[in-house]
């Protein structure tokens, strides 16, 4: 299906195009559109949410329609690798791992213009200061992204030769006791349209009385 765009400010004169989409982590769960806004301060032990930040200060792009092949632990269900919208992929799965799909009507990405001079904002915030020197480490999510109305759902690699695995959505299945199983993955539902699926997030580094930014951190705050 063809891209439609979202909207975006009048002073762009042309669309902004996906392909500005940087590469994203996945979330190890989906979680609530609310519950992780970019330009979010994160830490293993808390979040905070700025609050000088504006729309200007970020670029958003929308797609109708998103797909994702997924690899997630057997265990827990928690997501561990993406691949994108693809038929085949070039990897057997590991041990306690269990292909998926992640399908949506609508996906928006949310993308920090400038994320150097996004965090040098927030610093100037005393709330946000205190909080980041109160840190071990921070991290400072720069993008995300957001499904609406996505779907979860159980899928099967099979060998069609020369290292290559197509992916085939399961329509009904065993699981490892003989049962048969619903193909839609045990995913905690979040009670939202919207789900955040996918974050870009840098380390935050104080430099004497100066804040910037450092290397990509993952996704090990949402563990």
């Amino acid at each position: 299906m063809a891209a439609k765009y979202s909207r975006r400010p009048s002073y762009l004169s042309e669309p902004l195009s996906p392909s500005i989409i940087p590469d994203l982590a996945i979330l190890p769960q989906p979680l609530p559109a609310a519950d992780l806004p970019c330009g979010q301060l994160v830490s293993k032990s808390s979040k905070h949410n700025p609050t000088s930040l504006e729309d200007r200060d970020f670029d958003d792009v929308g797609t109708q329609w998103y797909k994702d092949v997924i690899f997630f632990n057997s265990e827990d269900g928690r997501f561990v690798e993406s691949f994108g919208g693809t038929h085949l992929v070039q990897k057997p799965l590991d041990e306690g791992t269990e292909v998926g799909t992640i399908e949506a009507v609508e996906q928006r990405v949310r993308i920090l213009k400038d994320a150097e001079a996004a965090i040098k904002k927030i610093w100037l915030e005393d709330s946000a200061k205190k909080w980041i020197q109160e840190q071990e480490e921070a991290g400072f999510v720069v993008a995300h992204r957001q499904l609406a109305n996505a779907s979860y759902k159980r899928a099967r690699l099979h060998d069609i030769g020369n290292g290559n695995y197509e992916v085939v959505r399961e329509v009904g299945g065993e699981d490892k006791s003989g049962k048969r199983r619903d193909s839609t993955l045990e995913v905690k539902n979040t009670d939202s349209k919207w789900d955040t699926i996918g974050v870009l997030v840098r380390r935050i580094v104080m430099e004497g009385d100066d804040v910037g930014l450092g290397g990509e951190l993952g996704v090990s705050y949402w563990h």
